[in-house]
């Protein structure tokens, strides 16, 4: 039975990858709030930041970066481009294993042999990861919240909810890119590389725009420009910006069960 489930089958074997990468990543949260108010304290951060030159400011968060406030820390140390390559990187891990890495193993055909259409095998393993990538950015907001609580500072739990959904939207685009290249071409190392690749580049099309016009035309094209370009910590969530990461992660599903669908498993 749990076989034929593979939805079930596949958050079973996500339980530990899950749990560690949540730990992981709430610990992290919730160091970061502490040290914030810690540093605040003894040393005047906004200063240091200041003395930064515009190339450095834009890779770190932005060329204006407010640490007055525990969110302007978050929009430099976190959200910015640690927890996208966290989360990025587990989503692109998942996405890339869903049917190369079982086709690597050897036991893609083991799961095909039993009377399961292959796009179901692809959907419920792509709501699986989606299931796990949203469970781990859960994991982090706890942190945060503890950390504020332990540190005495504080940041709007709304806020960072609507910055921790548009960095799940953002990671499931990067993961479906992985899923799309393992389904089409079977190589677990291709999806990883190409899809890594293309998660530092479009980071680097978003940060760099403001400093360079030809970059500026085209960060459009970057899903970091959806991600961060609202300010999500201080302003919410931009629905319109989240429907772009959704529908850019929704079409790279499609081309994975496209994929998936025409190859040849058998050669």
């Amino acid at each position: 039975m749990l076989l034929r489930s593979v939805f079930l089958k596949t958050v079973r074997d996500l339980r530990w990858p899950v749990f560690w990468t949540g730990l992981g990543l709430g610990l992290m949260g919730a160091y970061f709030m502490w040290i914030y108010q810690a540093f605040s304290k003894t040393i005047d951060l906004q200063s240091i930041l200041d003395a930064f030159p515009p190339a450095i400011k834009a890779l770190i968060g932005g060329t204006v970066i407010d640490l007055s406030s525990a969110t302007g820390f978050l929009n430099m140390e976190l959200f910015p481009l640690m927890l996208p390559l966290i989360l990025g990187g587990f989503a692109i891990a998942l996405g890339s294993g869903a049917t190369a890495g079982e086709e690597s193993r050897g036991t893609l055909d083991v799961l095909l042999s039993e009377p399961i259409q292959r796009s179901r095998v692809v959907t419920e393993k792509v709501l699986a990861t989606a299931i796990g990538t949203a469970a781990v950015a859960a994991a982090l907001f706890v942190g945060l919240q503890i950390g504020c609580a332990v540190g005495g500072t504080s940041v709007a739990a709304d806020r960072v909810a609507g910055g921790l959904v548009l960095a799940t939207l953002l990671a499931l685009v990067f993961g479906g890119i992985a899923l799309a290249l393992g389904c089409w071409t079977g190589n677990r190392a291709v999806a990883i590389g190409i899809s890594g690749a293309l998660m530092v580049v479009m980071y680097f099309v978003n940060a760099l725009a403001p400093l360079v016009d030809s970059l500026d035309r085209i960060k459009g094209l970057s899903p970091f420009f959806y991600y961060m370009d609202g300010d999500p910590l201080r302003n919410g969530v931009d629905w319109a910006h989240a429907g772009v990461l959704a529908a850019a992660a929704l079409a790279f599903y499609v081309l994975a069960l496209i994929g998936f669908e025409r190859r040849d498993l058998a050669s």
